[in-house]
């Protein structure tokens, strides 16, 4: 019997979800980049007890690991507002990183973004887990200047445009 993690579960949703065309983007898959960087093995995923300390660690070691995508995870899911700002903090003290959060209580639907629950994907997990995602900022500028000249984000509610990609263009 497999032993079901957060990583099988992460690469499961990467693979039915992210990496597949998809209506609401023009086609585009909803991360054109995830495929291939899971091909390469440019991904590791960390799952851990501590999402605070264990994001901290690996923003620290984060170009000693040769990848372009860190994920921490843990089963262990801090308040959706103190999680937030741990987030947001990390991007002010690691000025050349881009961290992002996935907590289970921020509703993708009250977002409007459609290309993220509007799947058949479902869970290989019984409990809910979350995630800090941490890449290069310039990598991430870089891709999604490709992507906006594709049209990419014309799916993406103004606000969440502002906050995903306008912010991140600002801090480098």
């Amino acid at each position: 019997m497999e032993l079901l993690n957060i990583e099988s579960d992460l690469r499961s949703w990467s693979r039915e979800v992210l990496e597949v065309p998809n209506d609401h983007l023009k086609g585009l898959p909803p991360c054109p980049y995830a495929k291939q960087a899971w091909h390469q093995n440019k991904v590791l995923v960390v799952e851990g007890n501590d999402i605070t300390i264990d994001a901290l660690r690996y923003c620290n070691e984060f170009y000693d690991l040769s990848k372009e995508l860190v994920v921490v995870a843990s089963f262990n899911i801090p308040d959706l507002q103190e999680f937030s700002a741990f987030v947001e903090g990390l991007n002010k003290d690691f000025k050349t990183l881009h961290c992002m959060q996935f907590h289970p209580d921020f509703g993708a639907e009250d977002a409007e973004l459609d290309f993220l629950y509007d799947n058949d994907w479902d869970s290989s997990l019984d409990c809910d887990y979350c995630m800090v995602f941490i890449q290069d900022l310039k990598l991430v500028v870089n891709a999604s200047d490709k992507l906006e000249k594709l049209g990419y984000y014309n799916a993406y509610p103004r606000s969440e445009y502002n906050e995903l990609v306008v912010k991140r263009k600002e801090r480098l």
